[in-house]
């Protein structure tokens, strides 16, 4: 599976999302957050958008490593210049991961569903990750933010750690392009409409988590609670085993479906 072109992402743009990004592809590259972070610090405008065909030291959540290897999957990562506090980044990854189903949907044959905060998941098994990274300005507002998103693609043999919940979408390699674009239309289309939280009934409705008793680890210490749903500022809300309503932020906590 050979990388393709940035003119192949363009041709399945719309006239008016291809006049709005900067589409890079890299065969290799050490991570597209990265290379977008640098773009960033060099005055490139919201829209520049690198996509890679293997990563060497891709990253996830909490500084996990992000299995990213040729061949595999569609790694890709935008540039965005909000109007936001940092705090605010949850709700970039939120309208993602909506956009992220959305287009699985578009290219497969398959249901996508949300694991609260930022994975997509197919036929119950992990196929997408999420990470939103901000900068901050001098007066504490988001002075940029790189939005990263790792998809599996094709079907491989997974590291014995990850083979437990990994999946791919088994799909070829020459529906990457078209799988990039319908992720980029997607997103924003919910980007633009951010202060209106128009991504949030469509997450709400592909959680697949609400209603499922889960763990939790806070600081330090593990609950079992039961998913009550996706709070309107994207926490997840849940009710613990007194019975109390607690909500969740995305930054302080690890949560675990119960079998």
């Amino acid at each position: 599976m050979t990388m393709f072109g940035a003119e192949a992402v363009y041709k399945a743009l719309s006239a008016e999302m291809t006049a709005r990004v900067d589409i890079i592809t890299r065969d290799v590259t050490a991570s597209t957050n990265l290379d977008v972070k640098e773009l960033a610090q060099s005055g490139a405008a919201e829209g520049a958008v690198v996509i890679a065909g293997c990563q060497t030291a891709g990253r996830g959540r909490h500084g996990r490593s992000f299995w990213s290897p040729g061949d595999a999957g569609l790694y890709m990562s935008i540039l965005l210049r909000p109007r936001l506090d940092a705090a605010e980044a949850i709700a970039i990854t939120a309208c993602a991961a909506p956009a992220v189903a959305e287009a699985i949907e578009s290219v497969c044959d398959c249901e996508a569903g949300i694991k609260w905060v930022n994975d997509v998941y197919v036929r119950g098994r992990k196929v997408c990750g999420i990470l939103t990274e901000s900068v901050v300005g001098r007066e504490a507002g988001m002075e940029y933010a790189v939005l990263g998103i790792g998809i599996n693609v094709a079907d491989v043999t997974f590291p014995e750690e990850l083979r437990e919940k990994a999946g791919s979408l088994g799909i070829s390699g020459e529906q990457r392009p078209l799988l990039a674009a319908r992720v980029i239309e997607n997103f924003f289309r919910y980007y633009d409409k951010l202060p209106e939280k128009a991504y949030l009934a469509e997450y709400r409705r592909r959680s697949i988590l609400t209603g499922k008793t889960v763990s939790y680890t806070q600081s330090g210490v593990e609950h079992t609670a039961e998913v009550l749903g996706i709070g309107d500022d994207n926490t997840l809300v849940v009710r613990d085993s007194s019975g109390e309503e607690v909500r969740l932020n995305s930054g302080e906590v690890s949560v675990i479906i119960k079998r």
